[in-house]
């Protein structure tokens, strides 16, 4: 009885995270070059750490910086390439961002806020 209940509990909660999983609309946002298009799940308050420059922005600062970033570096495509969940329980993503430039790490951490998974680290990186 014990098992069956925590397996129940460990697939309610996978559930939770699969019916909220807002990588596929992020990763096409990140393939189109679409700064609006991924800070719709930022969270109020995000750290954006970019090539130039890594602070800790509003929603509408770090759009206006992915743009910026974006007219830069003209995107060809973004994958994901490993996914998971840190110390802290937040889940992220890390995956290649391929421009005219050269390749980029680009790592994002989600964090469940409300009923809602949002970003709330997004970091972009030259590609040794």
């Amino acid at each position: 009885m014990k098992l069956l209940t925590f397996t129940l509990l460990l697939l309610l909660s996978l559930s939770g995270w699969a019916q909220a999983d807002i990588t596929p609309k992020v990763s096409e946002a990140l393939k189109k070059g679409d700064a609006a298009g991924v800070a719709v799940y930022f969270m109020p308050q995000v750290d954006l750490a970019l090539p130039e420059n890594d602070k800790s922005l509003s929603k509408a600062e770090a759009q206006k910086a992915l743009a910026g970033f974006f007219v830069q570096n003209t995107v060809k495509n973004f994958a994901v390439k490993h996914q998971g969940t840190s110390k802290l329980d937040d889940q992220y993503r890390i995956g290649v961002l391929n421009t005219g430039k050269g390749d980029f790490r680009v790592t994002f951490f989600m964090r469940k806020s409300g009923d809602v998974i949002l970003i709330k680290q997004l970091k972009i990186e030259t590609e040794d």
